[in-house]
């Protein structure tokens, strides 16, 4: 794919992200200017015509503009990820109007008879009301308006209580590009008009086939950028496919800041309910999670090529797109003899089944994927620093920011105003996400190795033990830890001193990391109370709703729970009356992959070496040798 063309040459050695930024511009707008000059053609020229609704239409959806919006997603995606600070931070209206992120601003892109730039407002509208439902809807409406295609959006009426978690929906309605009365109106109903309920409509539902989304076969000819991956109350839209089959995606926050972010991993498939064979007639109730592609409308056309009518495309007409069930009778697969037969193979989980369908590389490289993936969080944590100066300026400047306790609407996650600006919770919990999944990415790979160990290539851990599962997993904990010793990054202090982190440090401080925008840059960053490196932070208290204040240290304990979930919370935060103790908090790399290293097998000893003979290759040490001292 694009993006993995993209991707080749980095250097994963060079901590200048400035640096690394500038060499990713340079080969994405290399790649791009050869793509667009080598194939300059439009692959979906126009071919119908008409001037009502919404935008003149003038073409019509098909595989190959599925392909074009697939680049349009990827390169979106690409600057996310390997773009300047300003374009890895930028919203919607910053994404729309930058001509490097946004293909469509590119003549040869958008093609022949496309429409002229969406009006500044109607961006600005979107925005205020983002979340990773309506991102869905901003990309795909904004795509089709600029290219001219025609497009739909549905109304869902709810099988039982709240929309987004009702046991199923029923489509009962639709917003059409061609019989709306203007782009105002398509734009401003179809952004607040969807929830992620739209997509909990079963395959063979009630009026199903008049459903936004539809199942889609997981392999590498359907399985592309611009497909979704639903699973309740939250969407991602599928951006990238790395070579080892990895999903790669774009997701937007429910914060009031609005952020639009790359998401690097399939944090979860659990919870796609499987296909029910026992059930005649009504096999596939239930089953709308998981990857699913637009059911992309149709315009009918008179003799001349004039519009008549858009509809959306029939299951029949979407099999050309990919249209299957496929993935529920897998899960039913799963769920009744605990593993998926593929190739030959038993896989154990869903997520196994994507990779093994997905992947393009003969091999997987642990130590290659942690040396990159190391610098990935590095970046993330740079960006974060970003933040974490910008709100204590502005605590220093304007006073402390009131904590959003007790309130059903606004939590620390989604509040608005000041809070919402310069709080990082919802962004430490898509960090430690990103974590977690490099420990689920390393369970994977000692799985693999038991399984087909000539599909893991051990280059770089020459050094350890690995002849079994249990002494790979100590040695992919030693190596973690070697290589996050060397990733390094600086924050700026109270007292305006840099102030040096390695990666392992932030990670044995992953928990203790300070979202609240009234703490110290020192706190921010874990520094204890009480310790050399805090000595230097400025004390502020956190105010609460009541006009009360919440002592430092008290806040700092308090705030412990929301510094280690899992998931953006949906209900009620609190801080006065909060528990500091008592609560789940998930294991880090090492715990996670201490199960396999606990029923290791000894290490045997050294071989002796007789009359001064060398040997031919270095001989194995236990990968407890590579730890560093803590």
């Amino acid at each position: 794919m694009l993006g993995q063309f993209m991707r080749k040459g980095t250097s994963s050695k060079n901590d200048d992200i400035n640096k690394r930024a500038h060499f990713w511009i340079v080969s994405i707008v290399f790649v791009i200017s050869v793509s667009v000059s080598a194939h300059a053609a439009d692959p979906n020229p126009p071919s119908i015509h008409s001037d009502e609704g919404a935008w003149p239409i003038r073409r019509q959806w098909n595989v190959a503009e599925t392909h074009h919006y697939a680049k349009w997603i990827n390169n979106i995606y690409q600057y996310k990820q390997h773009g300047t600070m300003q374009q890895r931070r930028a919203k919607l209206e910053a994404v729309l109007t930058d001509p490097q992120m946004n293909l469509l601003l590119s003549p040869e892109f958008a093609g022949e008879q496309c429409n002229p730039q969406l009006p500044p407002e109607l961006m600005h509208k979107m925005h205020r009301i983002l979340d990773c439902g309506k991102l869905t809807v901003a990309f795909s409406s904004y795509y089709s308006y600029m290219r001219a295609l025609p497009w739909m959006i549905g109304y869902v009426r709810s099988g039982g209580g709240d929309l987004r978690t009702s046991p199923f929906n029923i489509p009962a309605g639709e917003l059409n590009s061609f019989t709306a009365e203007s782009l105002e109106y398509f734009f401003e109903n179809a952004v607040t008009g969807f929830c992620t309920g739209n997509f909990r409509v079963p395959p063979f539902g009630e009026n199903a086939q008049q459903s936004d989304t539809v199942p889609v076969a997981v392999n590498r000819q359907y399985l592309i950028p611009g497909a979704l991956h639903y699973l309740d109350g939250h969407v991602l839209v599928l951006a990238d496919v790395d070579k080892n089959g990895e999903l790669r995606f774009l997701d937007a926050t429910t914060a009031a800041s609005r952020d639009i972010y790359s998401f690097n991993g399939l944090n979860s498939v659990t919870g796609i309910a499987p296909k029910r064979s026992e059930r005649t007639g009504d096999e596939y109730a239930g089953c709308y999670r998981g990857l699913r592609i637009f059911r992309y409308p149709i315009a009918e056309v008179d003799e001349t090529g004039e519009i008549t009518r858009v509809r959306r495309r029939t299951d029949a007409e979407m099999a050309e797109f990919g249209y299957s069930v496929e993935q529920y009778d897998k899960i039913e697969e799963i769920a009744k003899t605990q593993r998926i037969m593929e190739n030959g193979v038993a896989l154990d989980s869903f997520h196994e089944l994507i990779m093994e369908r997905m992947r393009t590389a003969d091999k997987v490289s642990p130590t290659e994927f942690l040396d990159h993936y190391a610098d990935e969080l590095l970046d993330l944590y740079r960006m974060r620093e970003v933040s974490v100066q910008e709100a204590w300026a502005n605590v220093l400047a304007n006073g402390p920011i009131t904590y959003p306790e007790n309130d059903r609407v606004d939590n620390v996650f989604t509040a608005g105003g000041r809070w919402g600006q310069y709080s990082s919770a919802s962004s430490d919990v898509e960090i430690r996400n990103r974590y977690y999944y490099l420990a689920d990415w390393m369970d994977n790979v000692i799985r693999w190795y038991n399984r087909r160990p000539k599909f893991v290539d051990l280059k770089g851990l020459e050094l350890y033990y690995v002849e079994d599962r249990g002494n790979l997993a100590r040695a992919l904990v030693g190596e973690k830890c070697r290589i996050f010793k060397t990733k390094k990054l600086e924050y700026t202090n109270s007292a305006g001193a840099k102030v040096a982190l390695s990666l392992l440090d932030i990670e044995k401080r992953l928990y203790d990391l300070s979202f609240d925008p009234n703490h110290a840059p020192e706190l921010r960053w874990g520094a204890p109370l009480g310790s050399a490196e805090a000595a230097t932070a400025k004390l502020i208290d956190t105010p609460v709703p009541n006009g009360k204040v919440v002592a430092l240290a008290d806040a700092i304990k308090k705030q412990a729970y929301y510094r280690a979930v899992c998931e953006r919370e949906t209900t009620e935060s609190y801080l006065t009356e909060m528990f500091t103790s008592g609560f789940p908090v998930r294991d880090k790399y090492d715990g996670q992959l201490m199960k396999w290293i606990r029923n290791a097998p000894p290490v045997p000893p050294l071989v002796s070496l007789a009359g001064g003979d060398k040997p031919d290759s270095p001989a194995p040490v236990k990968a407890a040798a590579n730890l560093p001292k803590s």
